[in-house]
């Protein structure tokens, strides 16, 4: 089973994994979270909104980077200041690198005694205070975008406010595909005979999940060499694709259902280890002879040309006699036929019956 995103979960649910070390990375359930600080930042809790502070001119910042992506947060603002003419600081929010404008506004903060404010340039601030002190917060503010980082920023705008509190939440979201194991050795198939395997096992599929099979050339690359793709465990040789004597790979491959088939942009798409399928050509047999006449009671030796990889066991008749066998070490060799004695004049057929090679069998 792999983890990652699922896009979209959660949009409008309050996220429940907190985010509370102020710098490196930490596991926290399935996701790698790493925070970086910037600028004047601290530490500090106040009325259940913590531990980061995000302080004074010039201002702080503190960046999250998930892994893998997170499908949104929820943030917690506490003592957000707006003091005109004195000390004014907005918060700035950026994902994945580009500047996000807040549009949705949080809950009121049960502590604040004023709720903060969405400002036109797409920040977050609090409405002004002449009398100070003044605590304008703000829970639950969602961002449901797919996130890979967040920047988080004190832009003070007017003075040298005293910062705010900050904290973070995330939305996890693990995926559960799994498209299982795949057992067996590498496989050797015949043409135009088709390969199968084993079903795949260990699986684990969501609810919007589809399992199948895929046939490929690049190991490193599945998705780029794809050659075909089934819904049962085995594939057929295809001539116009495919070549005798080449790798191919077979996998599992599991994930949303798109028309019948698992979309390949599911960001919990998921493959199984592979196993190697070769198709080989089947042998094949000529027969030569410099002069076919042979008197009765003399035996008539031919030349016997093979394609095919060695040892070679050929079965054949001659007439009404047989079948016969014999062995062949390599891709040439003779065979004697010896007319039965008694037999009238005529002709004698020389045929095979059937010819197998290290890989197969051709009858």
């Amino acid at each position: 089973m792999h983890l990652c995103m699922v896009s979209g979960q959660a949009a409008q649910a309050q996220c429940t994994q907190p985010v509370t070390h102020l710098s490196g990375t930490v596991q926290i359930g399935c996701t790698e979270v790493s925070v970086t600080p910037g600028g004047e930042t601290g530490s500090q809790n106040f009325c259940g909104i913590g531990p980061y502070v995000l302080g004074d001119n010039p201002g702080g910042s503190f960046t999250f980077t998930f892994s893998p992506p997170v499908s949104g947060v929820t943030i917690g603002l506490s003592v957000v200041n707006n003091f005109p003419n004195l000390a004014v600081e907005e918060v700035e929010f950026e994902v994945n690198g580009a500047f996000y404008p807040i549009t949705v506004p949080g809950t009121t903060h049960s502590c604040a005694t004023s709720t903060c404010v969405i400002l036109p340039n797409g920040r977050v601030g609090a409405p002004p205070s002449i009398n100070g002190p003044f605590f304008a917060g703000w829970e639950d503010q969602p961002i449901t975008e797919t996130i890979n980082s967040l920047k988080i920023t004190n832009v003070v705008t007017l003075g040298y406010p005293a910062g705010f509190i900050l904290s973070l939440r995330f939305c996890e979201s693990c995926c559960a595909t799994d498209a299982g194991m795949l057992s067996g050795s590498p496989l050797q198939a015949c043409t135009p005979q088709s390969a199968s395997f084993s079903p795949a096992t260990q699986t684990n599929l969501e609810p919007d999940d589809l399992l199948q099979y895929i046939l490929y050339t690049n190991a490193n690359d599945p998705e780029g060499s794809l050659l075909a793709t089934s819904n049962t465990p085995g594939f057929a040789f295809n001539p116009a694709t495919m070549q005798v004597g080449l790798t191919y790979y077979v996998a599992a491959i599991a994930g949303n259902n798109l028309n019948g088939n698992v979309d390949l942009d599911d960001p919990c798409l998921d493959i199984s280890n592979a196993i190697e399928i070769e198709w080989n050509a089947q042998p094949s047999v000529s027969f030569s002879v410099a002069n076919p006449a042979v008197c009765l009671g003399d035996c008539l030796t031919f030349d016997v040309a093979l394609t095919g990889t060695p040892p070679f066991i050929l079965t054949y008749i001659t007439g009404s006699v047989g079948p016969q066998t014999q062995t062949f070490i390599a891709n040439i060799g003779t065979l004697e036929v010896c007319p039965p004695i008694g037999i009238p004049p005529g002709s004698v057929t020389l045929a095979a019956v059937s010819l197998t090679d290290a890989n197969c069998v051709c009858e």
